[in-house]
């Protein structure tokens, strides 16, 4: 065992950790060392000055890599005293975070890194794990792990939402909706596509893709996202940890996807390509234009992306499994796994927080919300200073056209594909109407 409190310590691990990440039973592109790499140029940012330490742990066999698992140490003040908590060291964008092992060697390597962690017992007040689904090494934990002295909770996490490639062609994958639910979204997209010039540009070329990310970030004022604070662009940092993710040294090859109307990028999906995966990483869409549905255009054309490149499943990430299932996603459950050692000042807090619990008992929880309650508040706000359904009037300048102009040409010189207004309709797996401008007659394209 090994516990590497810098990055740069494990260096020459790279190969290793990349290699055994690949062999594990749910490679992921977010276990790789380029990722943990980009993250850490950032953790102040994300870890909102709280102060973290690095605690990579890695088990060896014959001098052999059998086993990592990427944790971070914070430390904060609980009840007045200071304590420390130990969780992943990457939690948001992500999918499960895991211990890393071949499937042969995850239960050993557990149990080592519990027997590691609990000889540490002094470091930490708090071990979390989060999101931890059934096939999980390390919650429940290997039966010769002994806990006495500690604290177990665990509670429901968000669930993960993949949408498994079974289709080969959009037709098919359209045809295996529910009717009501094809309906819908046929319909939407015709008024999308009949709201204007509609064209569509998607580039995974990291020459080019920083560009795309300029118009993806570009649509967000114009977001429910940004009026929620969960925007690229909130913050300059943010920017720049999506920029390393597009270097062309990451395992993970980003894609960016845009859809225009009348040359202004309107909505845009952000994925990851890793093995035989596909991970939708972000979304965003004008929201003045949500009763054309933007947003479900963007997955649609993120499953032609999934069919047309053969992979095996498009990784949606967590939340929102009412929506998610609509597309044919299967969601697993998940689990947040929490440790308390006796006595320290979280689990004080913990004991406490269950008292006031007991004592003053919450009322029954209502059966799970059928949409994205943030979205709703922050439409809902909209909606009372502009009267429900109003569109805001959010002119773009001419010297802002010509900047979009300038960055949809410098892609289009790039590698990409582009799909003018007549060619997305082509592709679509359903009967597309656009109404042409001016004195031209409405025309009709599609299958």
């Amino acid at each position: 065992m090994r516990c590497f409190g810098a990055l740069e310590e494990a260096a020459f691990l790279r190969d290793e950790v990349n290699a055994l990440n690949r062999a594990g039973a749910r490679p992921d592109p977010f276990s790789t060392f380029e990722f943990f790499e980009n993250f850490l140029r950032f953790e102040k940012f994300f870890t909102e000055g709280q102060g973290l330490r690095l605690w990579f742990l890695a088990a060896f066999n014959a001098g052999r890599l059998v086993g990592y698992l990427a944790l971070k140490q914070m430390t904060q003040k609980v009840l007045g005293l200071r304590a420390s908590k130990l969780d992943f060291l990457v939690t948001h964008d992500t999918d499960r975070p895991q211990l890393v092992a071949r499937p042969e060697h995850a239960l050993a390597v557990s149990e080592a890194f519990y027997s590691y962690l609990l000889e540490r017992k002094r470091d930490w007040s708090f071990l979390e794990f989060r999101q931890q689904d059934a096939a999980s090494p390390l919650f429940p934990p290997p039966a010769a792990v002994k806990l006495k002295g500690y604290l177990v909770r665990q509670w429901p996490s968000l669930d993960n939402g993949t949408i498994h490639v079974r289709w080969s062609t959009l037709d098919a994958y359209f045809r295996s909706f529910s009717q009501k639910f094809r309906s819908n979204v046929s319909r939407q997209m015709r008024s999308l596509l009949a709201a204007g010039e509609v064209e569509y540009l998607v580039s995974s070329d990291p020459t080019t893709t920083p560009a795309l990310l300029e118009l993806y970030h570009g649509i967000e004022p114009r977001s429910w996202k940004s009026r929620a604070g969960v925007a690229i662009g909130r913050y300059p940092q943010w920017v720049e940890y999506f920029k390393g993710l597009l270097d062309a040294r990451q395992p993970m090859r980003v894609s960016i996807q845009l859809l225009l109307l009348d040359g202004v990028p309107i909505a845009g999906l952000m994925s990851g390509a890793f093995m035989k995966g596909l991970y939708a990483l972000h979304m965003v869409y004008d929201e003045r234009l949500s009763r054309l549905a933007p947003g479900s255009a963007m997955l649609l054309m993120g499953m032609r992306q999934a069919i047309d490149g053969r992979y095996a499943f498009l990784d949606l990430l967590s939340g929102f499994g009412y929506y998610k299932v609509r597309w044919q996603a299967q969601m697993t459950q998940t689990r947040i796994a929490q440790i308390y050692r006796v006595g320290s000042p979280m689990y004080w807090h913990r004991v406490l927080g269950d008292w006031k619990r007991w004592v003053f008992p919450a009322r029954p929880k209502e059966a799970p919300a059928l949409f994205n309650p943030l979205r709703r508040h922050v439409s809902e706000r909209e909606d009372e200073q502009t009267g429900p359904g109003t569109i805001p009037k959010l002119p773009i300048s001419h010297e802002e056209r010509e900047r979009i102009a300038a960055l949809i040409a410098e892609v289009r010189q790039g590698q990409g594909e582009f799909l003018s207004a007549a060619e997305l309709a082509a592709v679509m797996p359903f009967e597309t109407q656009r109404v042409a401008r001016g004195k031209d007659a409405a025309f009709t394209l599609g299958r």
